[in-house]
Parts: C-alpha cells; structure tokens; sequence
C-alpha cells in the first residue's frame, strides 16, 4: 500500500488515498501527465438505509474509470486489492484484481 493520506472529511467518511497515480498507455484517456486518479475511501453510516464500504476509486477522466467496493466489514480484502494495484496502472490489472468499469457516476 503506498503511503496512505488519512483525513476525516466528515464525521462517517475516511479518505485513505487521494493521489494522481501514472497510468501505462493503454488506457484510452488520462489526466496530466499519463495518470490517473487514485481513491480510497471507507464509509461508516449514521443515518438509517444508508449502507456501509470500502472502496476504491481509479478515475481516468471524462466521467468513467473503475471501481472496487465491498461493505466495510470487507476492508481487509479491499486493503489487500489496492496493495496489489501496480504502478504504472494498468486495466489488465485491475480487472485481473475485480475491478468493474464505471462510467457517468461512480456512486
């Protein structure tokens, strides 16, 4: 796991990464620079039907990326799966390690 940046943003949401991370070239868009945009977050609920995750965000621009999410009870997997992302990143490997493709809203 790269060096994580823990910062409380609310009470219930923790943001363990938040990182532009280079990107190989196989990848049909980026942001500046050949990278992509790297999140992981883990969400505890206070308010009732809200669920729970953790989760990890790749953005790779125009509204569409990957995502890994499972419930928080989960976050040692999710923990393990972003430990295995390689640098550069790639989509090979991220859908060699479950990722699912997004696009339009990541929610």
């Amino acid at each position: 796991m790269s060096k994580a940046v823990f910062s409380k943003t609310s009470s219930t949401d923790v943001v363990l990464e938040d990182a532009f991370w280079e990107a190989d070239n196989g990848w049909d868009e980026y942001f500046l620079n050949r990278s992509v945009w790297v999140h992981m977050d883990e969400y505890c609920p206070h308010l009732l039907g809200d669920e729970d995750y953790s989760r990890i965000i790749i953005h790779s621009g125009n509204n569409s990326g990957w995502k890994y999410s499972r419930r928080l009870k989960d976050r040692d997997l999710v923990h393990a799966v972003f430990a295995e992302i390689k640098k550069p990143v790639s989509e090979k490997n991220l859908i060699e390690l479950g990722f699912e493709k997004w696009s339009g809203s990541y929610a």
